[in-house]
């Protein structure tokens, strides 16, 4: 009998872990955005929960950055009529016009005993820095749109639970010339992106070349 309540006793405690280990939510709401060029503030500045925002914008995450400026009004619909011709192209503007900051305040207890919080980016086009709680998570800038982060955060978690998440996403570079063609002049075939984001044939170009955090934040 003592045998048998061991071998009960084991697996509830097998069939409880993976229930703990694989708790994840998304980070799909709430964030706030501002390009480059309006923000004076550093990354570790933006990142402390107490820094005001003040003048900052909803952002759309998952999303990019032309995702934010259409909920904001700030572009036209491309999908309608020839509104995409009115959007600015990244080749005639530069990079920093569509360089922006995504900013999310969250809810996160620091760890107890083993566990350990990590936090995931499934895509960000083209490359990004990442900041929690004033500290850089990425001491190395990656490249790739389709490449996945994955940080562990244990470490920098706020006492209290208020924790705030800074953004800095970068576009391609080169960005290339849509001047018509498969991916335009060719040029942003020599980043890990997507080339019709400069036109493809029939296919407009792309203005912010699909810059942003595309893909999930967990």
């Amino acid at each position: 009998m003592t045998t048998f309540r061991y071998l009960l006793f084991l697996l509830a405690l097998a069939s409880s872990y993976p229930l703990a280990a694989q708790q994840r939510y998304e980070l799909n709401s709430g964030w706030q955005g501002l390009p480059i060029g309006k923000v004076t503030a550093t990354g570790p500045q933006l990142s402390q929960p107490g820094y005001a925002l003040s003048g900052w914008q909803p952002a759309v995450v998952p999303g990019t950055v032309l995702t934010t400026q259409l909920t904001n009004k700030q572009v036209p619909d491309p999908f309608f009529g020839m509104n995409n011709e009115r959007i600015p192209d990244i080749y005639k503007t530069g990079r920093d016009y569509y360089t922006y900051w995504f900013v999310k305040d969250f809810q996160e207890a620091p760890a107890v005993g083993d566990d350990q919080v990590w936090l995931h980016f499934r895509g960000v086009n083209y490359s990004c820095e990442v900041y929690l709680n004033g500290q850089k998570l990425n001491k190395q800038t990656h490249h790739g749109m389709f490449l996945r982060q994955a940080y562990n955060i244990t470490p920098y978690l706020a006492r209290d639970g208020r924790n705030r998440l800074a953004v800095l996403v970068y576009p391609p570079d080169p960005v290339g010339n849509p001047n018509g063609g498969q991916g335009g002049d060719g040029t942003i075939a020599r980043n890990v992106a997507t080339q019709y984001t400069a036109g493809w044939d029939w296919i407009r170009p792309i203005r912010d070349r699909n810059t942003g955090i595309w893909d999930k934040v967990t």
